[in-house]
């Protein structure tokens, strides 16, 4: 369960950005992760519940945004964004070369937004 880690990592980051700003309680939290990421979105709402409880955090909310893949072909530079990871092993949909794909999207674990009292 990489989530746990996964949220451990955004709490500490948030509780940073709370103590420069002067704020003692999150209220919202939004998390935007890539879709290569693989975040099961219960998984990730199930460790913010457990690393928020009985804090002055508990009760905030959790947004979870998954920004879609986008790839670019190295050959022809054309960019999409394909329905799913076996993209990343098909024919470019716009040349039919079967080069590599650079991913320009779609790709890690960002604290995206948080509000906090």
């Amino acid at each position: 369960m990489h989530e746990l880690s996964l949220m451990a990592s955004v709490m500490d980051i948030a509780n940073e950005e709370l103590a420069r700003h002067g704020a003692r309680r999150l209220t919202l939290l939004r998390v935007r992760h890539g879709a290569l990421d693989q975040v099961q979105p219960d998984a990730m709402r199930m460790a913010f519940e457990a690393m928020t409880a009985g804090t002055p955090h508990e009760g905030a909310i959790l947004e979870l945004v998954e920004e879609p893949l986008r790839l670019s072909c190295c050959l022809c530079g054309h960019e999409f964004a394909p329905d799913g990871r076996d993209a990343l092993y098909a024919p470019c949909p716009a040349c039919g070369e079967t080069v590599p794909f650079r991913v320009i999207g779609g790709e890690g674990i960002f604290l995206d937004h948080l509000e906090a009292e």
